[in-house]
């Protein structure tokens, strides 16, 4: 497995990817990914703020993860973590490279902490992040509605968070 920074000519098998995740229900709340040439351009705008990358397995984009840091002072020692593996990649080392790769920009950046959110029935994803020492901090209940594809009804969003160094005194 390869991780990199991701490019504008990735962007496409980005889209690719997060799409093939909203089709399958359970993961992310959107509607779906934004086009190509929002997201090469997103990819491409140089920024402090922001991290890209992919992890590639052969010919195969088979992770992609994003962090993000608010411009506002109170908060920028935070980065708000995106993370989506292939279904084929999965359980293969794609996401633990994909965090370790985001663990050293956060490091690199001046970020303390990595906070995401994740819905409360994809419980492979948070078992993966309880283990790479995130924990829960907060539950919004029923705050997502589940599509009729997914069998209806609402779902809690869970807020977790990982301190890179400990959280400070």
């Amino acid at each position: 497995m390869n991780v990199r920074v991701a490019t504008q000519g990735d962007a496409a098998a980005v889209r690719d990817l997060l799409a093939g995740v909203y089709r399958e229900g359970g993961a992310f709340v959107g509607d779906g990914p934004e086009g190509v040439n929002a997201l090469a351009a997103r990819i491409g705008a140089p920024s402090d703020r922001s991290f890209y990358a992919v992890a590639v397995e052969g010919a195969m984009l088979a992770g992609w993860l994003e962090l993000h840091r608010s411009p506002a002072a109170r908060l920028e020692h935070v980065a708000v973590l995106t993370l989506a593996v292939a279904p084929e990649a999965r359980r293969r080392g794609a996401a633990r490279a994909l965090l370790g790769a985001g663990y050293a920009w956060c490091r690199r950046a001046g970020v303390l902490k990595v906070a995401l959110h994740v819905r409360a029935g994809n419980l492979a994803a948070i078992r993966l992040y309880e283990s790479e020492g995130f924990t829960l901090e907060g539950r919004e209940t029923r705050q997502v509605r589940r599509l009729p594809s997914e069998g209806g009804g609402f779902e809690d969003n869970l807020l977790m968070g990982k301190w890179l160094a400990g959280p400070p005194g």
